[in-house]
């Protein structure tokens, strides 16, 4: 006995289909967080492309969902810089409560692993020492999980001065989907010994920051490969001002080039660093977290007086140090012509 089947109840059946298929390979992040101020949050994505989201909540609460190609890896940031890193792949739902400063992380994945390990860290009440050793266990019992590579990249890498060695230690017995991540291939870079860099370079560890518009400064160029000149200077310095206002000439005679300059201002009161800030432009860029010479990069890469430079490329490559007035110029066009041969063959 042949059933007929009504063309409406055909359509209603795929529509089904359609929605709970989508539905399924959407990641979903359900926020709660107490006492929130901010208007918006800012999703700063480290893997597998480096971009960034806003999220506006309403009362402390959103919900954040897309469709991830592969294992997505992003953090929330707040504007006093407070960071919650999350992992995301198809059909991952994830609860996050508390604050930015205690956050409590319940799903599935690598975030249900995160959020138990977040929740041991905060039992410890600030003990550094144990906090290492905690992060140190998590890495050699999870060498699948992506959050290992967030968490050796954030207890052992940003530090001032990393141990290397250990470094080394945690990183080579991940497995290969984490080591192919963003985040490790960055560590790899600085390692000793690392058969994918030459011995006579190295490269800066990744940082972030945000201009004055709020907005984070990527590492990418929608014209391809952009050398950065990342510059040190304060406004209660002035040899290090004048330093700066001569480098302004270079990105003025090379506008249509990839190239700009980069300056971190180690400044610690917001309204004089504003009142000694140039005109922001894609190759003129000024940032400032009011840490000084606590800041992290300056920390890292053992700056010890201004003025101060590091050249760099798109993978944060170091090209040169402390370059200025004609030198910088020639090394500059040097790298632009180099670079333009290179896309031609």
């Amino acid at each position: 006995m042949k059933i007929h089947t009504p063309p409406q109840l055909i359509l209603l059946l795929a529509l089904l289909c359609m929605t709970s298929c989508k539905k399924a390979s959407n990641f979903e992040l359900y926020g709660e967080l107490e006492d929130l101020k901010e208007e918006q949050i800012v999703v700063v994505y480290d893997d597998p492309v480096s971009k960034t989201d806003t999220i506006f909540p309403e009362n402390g609460k959103f919900t954040y969902t897309f469709t991830p190609d592969t294992t997505t890896l992003f953090r929330l940031v707040s504007s006093q810089g407070e960071v919650i890193p999350f992992f995301a792949d198809k059909s991952i739902r994830v609860q996050l409560k508390g604050s930015f400063s205690h956050p409590i992380i319940q799903g599935n994945g690598d975030n249900k692993a995160y959020g138990e390990f977040l929740a041991n860290i905060q039992k410890l009440n600030g003990d550094s020492i144990g906090q290492i050793k905690m992060a140190e266990e998590f890495i050699r019992t999870h060498l699948n999980s992506f959050a290992s590579a967030y968490i050796l990249n954030q207890y052992f890498v940003q530090t001032p001065n990393p141990n290397l060695e250990q470094i080394a230690a945690l990183a080579e017995p991940l497995h290969g989907s984490v080591k192919d991540s963003r985040i490790i291939n960055s560590i790899f870079h600085i390692l000793p010994n690392n058969k994918n860099k030459s011995s006579s370079s190295n490269y800066l560890n990744y940082f972030s920051y945000k201009d004055r518009k709020n907005k984070y400064i990527t590492w990418t160029s929608g014209n391809g490969n952009i050398f950065t000149l990342i510059n040190f200077w304060a406004s209660w310095h002035s040899g290090s001002m004048a330093i700066r206002d001569s480098l302004f000439k270079i990105p003025t005679n090379l506008k249509n080039e990839n190239y700009r300059v980069l300056n971190i201002s180690l400044d610690y009161d917001k309204n004089a660093w504003l009142k000694a800030c140039k005109e922001d432009s894609k190759q003129w860029i000024e940032v400032c977290d009011y840490k000084g010479w606590n800041t992290q990069v300056v920390k890292q890469n053992k700056i010890y007086q201004l003025p101060a430079n590091i050249l760099v490329d798109q993978s944060r490559k170091v090209m040169g140090t402390n370059l200025y007035g004609e030198e910088l110029h020639q090394k500059v066009l040097q790298l632009i012509k180099e670079d333009k041969e290179k896309k031609n063959n």
